[in-house]
C-alpha cells in the first residue's frame, strides 16, 4: 500500500477526518508496517496503550475479558487509538484471525506530530470531544429507557 493510500485510509477514520493531509502524510510515512499471523495479538486488554494499529489487510477478533467476543475488525479499522493518545491501558484484546498487515502508529510519533503541528492536535481533540459527547448522549438515552422500563419484580 502506498503512503497516499494510507493517508486516505487514515482520513476515513473519524478522529482524523478534519486533519490536514500533510499531517496525515507524516503519520502514514512514519508508521511502522507490522504483520501478524493467525492467533497473534495486536493489543491485549489491560496492557499499556503504546500504539494504535491501522489494519491494512486481514481480519481480527475484538474481545474483552468481561464480554467475550465483540466482533471482527478489518481493513480501515484503527485499534487502540484512545489508549495510545491518552497513555491508558487498552480496553480490548485484538487477535488476528488470518494474516494481518498493519501500520503501527506509536504514541511518541503521534505526540510529536501534535506538538510540532498544534492544529493537528486540535483537530484530533475536537473529534474526540464529539465522540465523547455522543457517548454521553447515548448513555443518557439508555438511562431514560432503563428508568421507563418495567421493574424486574413485575415480570
Amino acid at each position: 500500500m502506498s503512503v497516499r493510500a494510507d493517508v486516505e485510509t487514515i482520513r476515513s477514520i473519524p478522529i482524523f477526518s478534519e486533519c490536514e493531509p500533510a499531517h496525515l502524510q507524516l503519520l502514514a510515512f512514519s508508521a511502522v508496517r507490522k504483520g501478524f499471523e493467525p492467533g497473534e495479538m495486536l493489543v491485549s486488554q489491560g496492557t499499556p496503550g503504546t500504539a494504535a494499529y491501522l489494519i491494512l489487510s486481514g481480519r481480527v477478533d475484538i474481545s474483552t475479558k468481561e464480554a467475550g467476543s465483540l466482533g471482527e475488525a478489518g481493513p480501515g479499522a484503527l485499534l487502540g487509538e484512545v489508549a495510545m493518545i491518552g497513555g491508558s491501558p487498552y480496553s480490548i484484546t485484538a487477535r488476528a484471525t488470518e494474516d494481518v498487515a498493519t501500520a503501527r502508529i506509536d504514541r511518541d510519533l503521534f505526540l510529536r506530530v501534535a506538538q510540532e503541528f498544534p492544529e493537528f492536535g486540535t483537530a484530533v481533540l475536537r473529534s474526540l470531544t464529539r465522540k465523547l459527547e455522543q457517548s454521553v448522549e447515548d448513555l443518557g438515552q439508555a438511562r431514560t429507557l432503563f428508568e421507563k422500563a418495567r421493574s424486574f419484580r413485575s415480570l
